[in-house]
């Protein structure tokens, strides 16, 4: 990750590797949730979105703000007035790289966009045409990459789902894509990140761990946020701890 010169002046654009969405936020103190509808596998799509999908600018506008309006909540009181998780650019690039994973109802979807893809006609090869492919709206999302070459890690972050789907298995849906695609591809470990912070109770991010740790995760270590991220640290609100979970594939 490039670090940024003034990180004050570019809030909007930085990036947190803090995975995040669990369902709705409790309505009272313990893991109870708002009512949300039980989706069943024959519901949703969850597919890595080809790479003109970046171009859509309807579609990729979408998925910064459902991250974006996530982490408001997510992690409220963690980082200075003004951060935001994503943008639309680092969306667009994520899609373009492979590794962003979409969500989509399968029913009830409106379109948000077209992607443009040229194709050659029968008459003259050499005549583009280009032809509107709708792209579905989405409802969540996830990021997908390989850690460092030469470990069989892969790690996920940037989970979040529109509110509207959220305690329907949704986000467990979305975690289980990474591990398997992670899986398929030869990787061992998946690996995922939260920052606490300790000056106060993040109740939040509690509900956070305890949900990770029902998929199987377990916190490893602590690691240095400041030495990752050093243009971010400075955008922090106060300290953190930066711990690192990890779930064998296999």
């Amino acid at each position: 990750m490039a670090c940024c010169e003034n990180p004050g002046d570019v809030i909007a654009s930085t990036t947190v590797p803090d995975s995040t969405l669990t369902p709705a936020a409790p309505t009272t103190g313990d893991d109870s949730v708002a009512p949300a509808p039980a989706y069943s596998a024959e519901d949703y799509e969850i597919e890595i979105p080809p790479p003109a999908a970046a171009d859509d600018a309807p579609f990729v506008d979408r998925l910064a703000r459902i991250v974006n309006e996530v982490y408001v909540e997510a992690e409220a009181g963690i980082w200075r007035d003004g951060y935001q998780r994503t943008s639309a650019a680092e969306v667009a690039e994520l899609i373009r790289a492979g590794e962003l994973a979409v969500a989509y109802l399968v029913n009830g979807n409106s379109n948000s966009g077209s992607i443009s893809n040229k194709s050659d006609t029968n008459d003259d090869k050499h005549n583009d045409v280009t032809r509107s492919q709708p792209q579905p709206r989405p409802i969540g999302c996830v990021c997908i990459k390989k850690l460092l070459a030469g470990e069989e890690k892969g790690e996920f972050g940037m989970l979040a789902l529109d509110a509207a789907y959220r305690g329907g298995g949704l986000g467990r849906a979305l975690v289980r894509f990474a591990e398997d695609l992670c899986r398929g591809r030869g990787l061992t470990t998946m690996q995922v990140e939260l920052l606490f912070p300790t000056a106060f109770e993040h109740a939040f991010k509690a509900r956070l761990q305890r949900w990770y740790a029902r998929m199987g995760y377990g916190k490893v270590r602590l690691g240095s946020f400041a030495d990752d991220f050093p243009c971010l640290a400075p955008l922090l609100a106060g300290p953190c701890e930066y711990r690192i979970f990890e779930k064998r594939l296999v």
